[in-house]
């Protein structure tokens, strides 16, 4: 069963629509700048509906709370809420992500915003430290699901997450060369980077045919917006 109709909702649908033992929880905030109250009560509500069926639930948090500078964001404190909630249940797996890459007219996600400002020639400004972590979302979706159907996350709070992070700066200019225009851009001394460990998706990804190697930035930036 899938509760969402998003990017990830539709990345497990084929293997969980139809499964009546497991519940994918792939609707929630999907604004990490949001702040708004009624946003965050939304998603407890549904969640908290969710749980009542009693069933095997997937829920899906995020890589920000390692984030120093966002760690205290409204947005991360109330996913740390929701996965106390989700542990609440006899049964469950918290997968903490990145930024995820995939086809969605999401203009909140890192990548869309750089492939708007960049085809468009809007000015924007670079955070020179930054650096963030890009997955392919059918690559989120086959890596949790091998963990899903091995018991290999039941009950613990597991990262997906690449093996390495991508300075902003460097991302930026694999969209210039993608999409054959200059950014219109400043840098900004500013940013920071964190560590995320994902060891059990990394020794994972070579057993369902993901490839983490130094091109996957740019292999993933290329499939989604060239």
């Amino acid at each position: 069963m899938i509760i969402g109709n998003g990017l990830l909702a539709q990345a497990f649908a084929p293997v969980f629509a139809d499964d009546a033992h497991v519940i994918v929880f792939a609707s929630g905030v999907s604004n990490s700048r949001e702040t708004r109250a009624e946003a965050f009560a939304r998603e407890r509500e549904l969640l908290t509906a969710t749980l009542e069926m009693g069933k095997f639930i997937l829920y899906f948090s995020t890589c920000s709370m390692h984030d120093p500078e966002l760690a205290e964001s409204p947005y991360v404190r109330h996913k740390i809420d929701m996965e106390h909630l989700v542990c609440s249940a006899a049964q469950k797996a918290i997968f903490r992500l990145p930024q995820v890459v995939g086809h969605t007219p999401n203009p909140n996600t890192l990548t869309n915003y750089l492939h708007h400002q960049i085809s468009t020639h809007s000015p924007f400004h670079i955070w020179q430290h930054a650096r963030r972590n890009l997955i392919d979302v059918s690559d989120v979706a086959s890596i949790v699901t091998h963990l899903v159907k091995n018991h290999q996350a039941d009950g613990v709070i597991t990262n997906i997450a690449c093996p390495f992070s991508i300075a902003i700066p460097d991302l930026v200019r694999i969209f210039e060369e993608i999409l054959d225009i200059h950014a219109v851009c400043d840098t900004v001394d500013a940013g920071a980077s964190y560590d995320i460990d994902a060891s059990l998706a990394i020794e994972t990804a070579p057993q369902v045919g993901v490839c983490f190697d130094q091109h996957y930035v740019r292999n993933l930036i290329r499939k989604y917006y060239a």
